[in-house]
């Protein structure tokens, strides 16, 4: 019967961790497509915008989910492993969701090359993936794409943005130290560690949110 109860128990926590994640991943994508379709679209910000990747700001609400979720959901495992369980769960989750990012990212920029250049999926493919060979250490895919953004913000849309990649860098850099008001040579090296600092920074938000609201919604359910 003890086993019985422990495997129900067990179930509606996987259940209700699982709806947790969905709404966390949802929210996500929320985030992403906002950025992409409308706060990067402002016209002379929106390159600052995308630079400083201001939209990874949400992920303060994103992982708060994720967290108060994963904290309230403990009280139905058995204490003396429920923290444990969810705690190295969640050390696997944050970093998975906050790098869907760059995977969702990634094949909408394919998926708009085809569009732009009429072409099909397969050969955008090709085309974006030999790009981000000869841009990001000889790497393709999601990956490539990850190791390409963190230095160059801008996606190249078409065929000839991909050849003239250091005048639209050039542009774009120009662009941010006129809406910041820097010297352009403060912005060349604010654009060398950007991605990576920027990246590190949002990581550390995302963790910190999780782990606060894991011990609120944990709190929550014991004083209830």
């Amino acid at each position: 019967m003890l086993y019985l109860k422990l495997l129900g128990r067990t179930g509606l926590y996987l259940i209700a961790t699982l709806v947790v994640v969905a709404m966390t991943v949802i929210t996500k994508f929320i985030s992403i497509l906002l950025g992409d379709e409308l706060i990067y679209q402002i016209p002379h910000i929106g390159d600052a915008l995308i630079s400083l990747e201001i939209m990874e700001l949400l992920n303060i609400l994103v992982f708060a989910i994720l967290g108060m979720g994963f904290g309230v959901a403990t009280i139905l495992l058995p204490r003396y492993f429920a923290s444990r369980v969810s705690i190295l769960t969640l050390m696997v989750l944050v970093p998975l969701i906050f790098s869907t990012t760059s995977i969702f990212r990634y094949y909408k920029w394919v998926q708009n090359f085809a569009i732009t250049e009429n072409i099909s999926y397969n050969q955008a493919t090709l085309i974006t993936n030999t790009f981000l060979r000869k841009t990001s250490y000889n790497t393709e895919g999601p990956v490539g794409f990850y190791l390409y953004t963190a230095r160059y913000p801008l996606l190249p849309s078409r065929e000839k943005d991909m050849i003239e990649l250091e005048e639209l860098e050039s542009k774009s850099k120009a662009r941010f130290a006129r809406v910041s008001g820097l010297d352009g040579e403060i912005v060349s090296y604010l654009y060398t560690g950007r991605g990576w600092g920027i990246r590190l920074f949002y990581f550390f938000v995302s963790a910190f949110s999780t782990m606060v609201n894991y011990k609120a919604g944990r709190n929550q359910v014991n004083r209830s």
